[in-house]
């Protein structure tokens, strides 16, 4: 299995626990150095964050299965490219969230790069960050150029 390969699974192992929420597999993924810069650019945080927001998410998923609340969940990655640099490796791809549910249809999509490198024979992100991926109505509004 060549580098790639190995993080192109990493990759799907990763979306496969965002989607659970696991917060272990997570845990174990994301590196207790990780440098992260989230999505509108805020100053870089670390793994507590995404610890956190992974917490979030499983309380407000809780929240809503308690309150009798059906919510559709479907996230994907596209567009993934890896570059294998020995024992580091850099994945970017497009991470698509589509949720609907009562009063809500939300489709939002996000330009992730994570760094990933092999410490002590398994792989880790080390670095990441992620960014908002506008529509072009989206880009427009905030533009000026659409009322």
């Amino acid at each position: 299995m060549t580098t790639i390969d190995e993080i192109l699974q990493q990759e799907e192992e990763l979306a496969t626990a965002k989607r659970a929420l696991d917060l272990d597999a997570i845990d174990r993924i994301y590196a207790d150095d990780l440098l992260l810069t989230g999505v509108l650019g805020e100053p870089t945080c670390g793994k507590g964050a995404v610890m956190d927001e992974v917490r979030r998410g499983i309380a407000e998923r809780d929240a809503a299965k308690a309150r009798g609340t059906e919510f559709e969940t479907v996230t994907r990655n596209e567009d993934t490219k890896v570059v294998a640099l020995g024992d580091t490796a850099i994945a970017i791809y497009r991470f698509v969230v589509m949720v609907k549910g009562p009063n809500l249809d939300q489709r939002r999509r996000y330009r992730t790069t994570n760094v990933w490198a092999k410490r002590d024979g398994r792989w880790q992100i080390v670095a990441a960050q992620m960014g908002f991926v506008l529509d072009p109505q989206q880009a427009a509004q905030l533009s000026g150029e659409q009322k």
